[in-house]
């Protein structure tokens, strides 16, 4: 109950603060603080150091990083500490308070403080914030441009209790509002429990150390002894006990939810008998590696001992499991298996396991899109682009990209054929998930796009408004702030929607030879569009975040409809 602390709480923050003072307190800027107490200074830093500790957990970056995205100051606007994870599209915002005493949690007033700062930051108005974020301008704009960008939300405490149902109001509500068809935004809560977890798993640094079972496996004796085989996927849940360190010696821990992530959780769900074929697999390094007698020579199965393991790559497979296999209420799906390779590093050259990590982790990922290099219409178009334009069209991954007055490449062929199609919903697929387009080949959405009447002129004249298009849209967003600059980032693909309905019938005819005086109109046709459009969005979905918005089908039409309605 509040009021009450009991010892071990007052333990527990102990042992949370010195992790801080021993992780942080060179790195932690608390040159601002002018407190009136020492016990007040150390109180400032503590609650920086926890914003920043939050920061390395989460986003799995180091110290130094972590302590450099604190923007905790005297007007914040509620925000501790900004970081964004460019690789992964993550953004999270904290906001932390040191509780001495282990008892209560962040209060009612402090909550809505920050969700006014984080409502403030979507928006692009940096009129609010704090000196400190604004100094990160450039990283703010960055991550409001990523349609792909997503954010975390935290709140960190060294208390014992919950949020309470008043605080959890306001939090509710913003979630609410800024998620629409997709998530754009999650919250996390890490209280005394679950930040002295964190301090626990750092402070014990034993030795990994479990047992495994490989079915159908087969063994490498030389030049260095290895085993490979079927795990369980249930079986690799209880690896979940280690923490972050079962990934010590890799390059990445796990990530979280990302694309590549949800795409394996979605197997493990809803077709697990696929993960053995449609996942890369897992490779642990072990200090020493012996198979036990059970099994004898049989091949089936075999028990492996492992010890000072350590997942080299596969980090990302194995976090999902556990994170499919965990969840409330469990997983009814049929049991469903993963490659693992063992690898024993007992007679290993000295580098051999660092120089393996890195080689494991720097393969090249198969994209989506990478299949259309199959589809026969993109080798034709390729050959009909060269003889009939003298243009270039570079289909494949790898292949230089010709400069843009020599030809095109498939991505932007994909995106303004898209576009240039009667229905918007292939526009806001462009916008949304341009990879759905790519999925299969031989059905709608992609043939639609890419089919036998699919002409070398209609591509490249497609292609040449959309880079128009894109061009004055850059231009529009100098002269722009604020929502009205961050409609026109995400709104760029409806805008060349309603360009294509414009001037589309002329441009795109191939019986009509010179279409330069159409071309000249795409100027004025943008900053008439854009315009009605920041107009009738900002007057049809006030508080919607413009990178959900331009996402959702159902609010884009009613948004073309209604400037079809104004006569536009």
């Amino acid at each position: 109950m509040l009021g009450q602390v009991s010892p071990m709480s007052i333990i527990h923050v102990g042992h949370i603060k010195s992790s801080c003072e021993k992780r942080f307190s060179s790195l932690v800027d608390v040159s601002d603080i002018h407190a009136a107490s020492v016990d007040d200074k150390e109180v400032h830093f503590l609650s920086r150091s926890l914003a920043a500790f939050s920061i390395a957990e989460l986003a799995k970056v180091d110290d130094r990083l972590a302590a450099e995205s604190v923007v905790d100051e005297q007007d914040d606007d509620g925000i501790d500490a900004f970081y964004f994870d460019r690789e992964e599209h993550i953004c999270y915002v904290i906001q932390s308070k040191w509780v001495k005493s282990g008892n209560g949690s962040i209060d009612v007033g402090s909550v809505l403080k920050f969700s006014q700062g984080v409502t403030h930051l979507l928006s692009g108005n940096d009129t609010f914030l704090g000196p400190k974020l604004r100094k990160k301008t450039s990283e703010i704009q960055d991550v409001l441009a990523d349609s792909r960008a997503t954010f975390v939300l935290v709140i960190c405490y060294t208390g014992q209790q919950p949020l309470s149902a008043e605080a959890m109001k306001p939090l509710d509500e913003l979630l609410a509002e800024l998620n629409d068809e997709e998530e754009l935004v999650s919250l996390r809560v890490l209280r005394q429990k679950e930040l002295h977890r964190v301090v626990a798993q750092h402070a014990l640094g034993e030795s990994v150390d479990f047992s495994i079972m490989l079915h159908e496996y087969g063994v490498v004796r030389e030049p260095y002894r290895s085993y490979y085989g079927q795990v369980d996927a249930a079986d690799i849940v209880l690896w979940s006990r280690f923490g972050d360190h079962l990934y010590d010696k890799n390059i990445r821990g796990f990530k979280g939810s990302t694309d590549v992530n949800d795409g394996i959780v979605s197997t493990i769900k809803n077709n697990p008998e696929n993960l053995l074929y449609f996942n890369n697999g897992i490779t642990i390094l072990c200090s020493q590696l012996d198979k036990q007698p059970l099994g004898g020579k049989s091949r089936t199965s075999g028990v492996f001992d492992c010890k000072g393991a350590s997942v080299v790559n596969g980090a990302q497979t194995v976090g999902s499991i556990i994170a499919a296999l965990t969840t409330t209420p469990p997983v009814s799906a049929p049991p469903s298996r993963v490659m693992v390779r063992l690898i024993s590093l007992q007679d290993c050259p000295q580098n051999f396991g660092v120089d393996l990590t890195r080689a494991a982790n720097t393969q090249n990922r198969i994209e989506k899109r990478d299949f259309a290099a199959l589809d026969e219409q993109q080798g034709r178009l390729r050959t009909d682009l060269l003889l009939s334009l003298q243009k270039e069209y570079v289909y494949r991954t790898g292949d230089k990209p010709p400069s843009p007055d020599s030809g095109c490449t498939l991505d932007e062929a994909t995106v303004a054929l898209a576009c240039a199609q009667t229905d918007v919903s292939f526009a806001m697929t462009s916008k949304r998930e341009v990879s759905k387009l790519y999925e299969d080949i031989k059905q709608a959405p992609y043939t639609i796009l890419f089919n036998s009447s699919t002409t070398p002129l209609r591509l490249w004249r497609s292609v040449e408004v959309m880079r128009a298009v894109d061009v004055y849209l850059k231009q529009a967003h100098l002269s722009l702030e604020g929502k009205s600059r961050l409609i026109a980032i995400h709104g760029n693909r409806v805008v060349l929607y309603l360009v294509f309905r414009q001037l589309g019938a002329t441009i795109l005819n191939e019986s009509i030879v010179d279409v330069a005086p159409e071309m000249a109109k795409i100027r004025d046709a943008v900053a008439n569009t854009l315009g009605k459009l920041v107009t009738k969005a900002t007057e049809m979905f006030p508080t919607a975040y413009p990178s959900n918005l331009f996402k959702n089908i159902t609010k884009c039409k009613a948004l073309i409809n209604a400037l079809d309605g104004d006569g536009w």
